[in-house]
């Protein structure tokens, strides 16, 4: 167990899954009340957010400091077939001081390799600048810069791509699963197809066009659309994409969509731009491999 003391502070690490939900909730706000973007969440949402991504909170972390019987920080780890991946990292700043960031690295970077897993994954927001030294540091690479967008209910404007449209049709559940899995890029974590395993809510289009086609894929609500994801099988991928999105905001006018983790080097993404979708902030996706014995990270933090 690691522990340091400093200036009369006691901070020791534990597992997440000492504490209750609210616990962690808390904690977890009040660490990210000064971040780029904060992203505050309920208790409700935390559970929701762990089961659908696959975070194990016994494999999770927190830093608690024990005079004032504080948890200062928190880590998560998902973990997925020969894969882990951290989140929800964030101490508070008087933690920060101490070593606690580090502390909760190691430790996640422990769990990893003791699950003998090939790679560790994690986002830093664009912008964190110490956030992305520390993983460097760390022996983390960079692979991809990944945007988190919105679209707000919003009149659609008339479109040429839209005209070339000649069928559209609902997906079902296993057509859906099977496009998911069939991807060409490779998604992100929280886009894996273990994630939609989770999601109760799913709905899906097939859209023709004279000059290509592709799918549409998306968690439904009420008030919201939530991982909206997009493939083009045929076409110009901007063009293609633009009708599929057309063509589900024109079913679902009165609802917010968030489409998390589109690469931004990647061609749909001109075809969001078109039908009102816009970039709030970015992630930078890092990876760490495992076998790599050229970075000694891990069992000794500061």
């Amino acid at each position: 167990m690691w522990q340091t003391c400093y200036e009369e502070v006691i901070l020791k690490i534990l597992p997440a899954s000492a504490f209750s939900i609210e616990e962690l909730t808390h904690a977890y706000n009040q660490t990210r009340l000064d971040y780029i973007v904060p992203m505050p969440l309920t208790a409700a949402r935390l559970q929701e957010y762990i089961t659908v991504y696959d975070v194990d909170l016994d494999a999770s972390c927190a830093v608690v400091d024990e005079v004032e019987d504080l948890i200062v920080g928190i880590g998560m780890l998902g973990v997925r077939e020969d894969r882990t991946w951290i989140t929800r990292l964030g101490v508070v700043p008087y933690g920060r001081r101490l070593g606690a960031g580090r502390a909760l690295m190691d430790y996640l970077f422990d769990k990893t390799r003791a699950l003998e897993v090939s790679d560790l994954w994690l986002e830093v927001i664009a912008g964190n600048e110490p956030a992305h030294r520390l993983f460097t540091k760390m022996g983390f690479l960079q692979t991809r810069e990944l945007i988190v967008s919105r679209r707000p209910p919003s009149p659609l404007e008339p479109s040429p791509a839209v005209e070339q449209i000649t069928h559209t049709r609902v997906l079902d559940t296993e057509e859906i699963f099977e496009h998911l899995r069939n991807r060409k890029l490779k998604p992100n974590w929280l886009n894996e197809i273990e994630t939609f395993y989770h999601i109760p809510s799913l709905g899906g289009l097939f859209v023709n066009l004279q000059n290509g086609c592709g799918w549409v894929v998306y968690e439904s609500s009420m008030i919201q659309l939530k991982r909206v994801i997009v493939e083009v099988l045929e076409g110009d991928e901007a063009a293609v994409t633009e009708a599929i999105l057309h063509t589900l905001h024109t079913r679902l006018p009165l609802v917010d969509a968030v489409s998390e983790n589109i690469p931004s080097t990647d061609p749909c993404w001109a075809g969001y731009e078109a039908v009102g979708y816009f970039d709030t902030f970015r992630r930078i996706e890092m990876v760490r491999p495992m076998h790599d014995n050229g970075c000694q990270v891990g069992s000794g933090a500061p």
